[in-house]
């Protein structure tokens, strides 16, 4: 009998070093793991979006947390600190202050002539400014395109748009163009409507009501004031040039 509870306790001990073995062997590769250093964290985030890192912490739970300018806005992006994959992204809506983005990647300043050529395709550059504030820089430009005015924010470092914002006080009003019509045609305005296509510039259509009982559509430039065209309802023929 008690050669029998020796070997079941032999047997029992060699089935818990055999488990420890088995458990150690598993373990093994990721204890002895290392941690991506900054550098290659930089690396790995720059590989996978195209951006400038703002801030990179590295948390207790074995991932990097870091902050990161795209072209679309800022965002959050988690990565775990061995293997370098990407457990979540996330878009924020803070704005960093120049102290806060200290630890990014140095980035030279474009200089106008680079900024203008980065813009070439949002429209004719009216005016373009170097905007320095107490805790952050920009440039600010002025583009015309299809008579319409438009209000740029640009990076200072990448020339991404971080803004655009429409000149609405150009547009003239309604009832600047219903005088403009009706002194174009000679009647008087029945109806008004504005149109903002994304292939040409705003205009409204005036209908306008002469004393012959005629009723004319003038088409009114929404920023020149130009009268473009005039549609009579009773034929349907556009004259550029009616009665002044």
């Amino acid at each position: 009998m008690k050669n029998g509870k020796v070997l079941i306790t032999a047997g029992s001990a060699l089935v818990f070093g055999l488990l420890v073995f088995v458990g150690f062997q598993w373990w093994a590769p990721s204890l002895s793991a290392e941690n991506l250093t900054k550098e290659e964290v930089y690396q790995t985030a720059k590989d996978k979006y195209p951006g400038t890192i703002i801030k990179t912490t590295k948390s207790e739970g074995e991932e990097y947390q870091i902050e990161m300018q795209l072209e679309t806005g800022v965002y959050l992006i988690r990565m775990d600190a061995k293997s370098g994959e990407v457990r979540s992204i996330k878009k924020e809506t803070i704005v960093h202050t120049a102290e806060e983005t200290t630890e990014k990647t140095p980035q030279k300043q474009l200089n106008q002539k680079e900024i203008k050529a980065r813009i070439s395709s949002q429209g004719d550059l009216e005016q373009i400014d170097f905007v320095q504030e107490k805790d952050n820089s920009y440039y600010k430009a002025v583009v015309n395109k299809n008579n319409e005015k438009i209000t740029l924010i640009l990076d200072p470092h990448t020339g991404a748009i971080i803004d655009s914002t429409m000149v609405a006080d150009s547009i003239i009003t309604e009832n600047e163009a219903i005088a403009i019509a009706e002194k174009h045609v000679k009647g008087t305005a029945d109806d008004t409507e504005f149109y903002q296509p994304s292939d040409q510039t705003s205009y409204y259509l005036v209908e306008v009501e002469l004393e012959d009982d005629r009723d004319a559509v003038v088409q009114v430039d929404g920023y020149t004031k130009e009268v473009k065209t005039i549609t009579w309802e009773d034929d349907e023929v556009e004259d550029n040039d009616g009665p002044e």
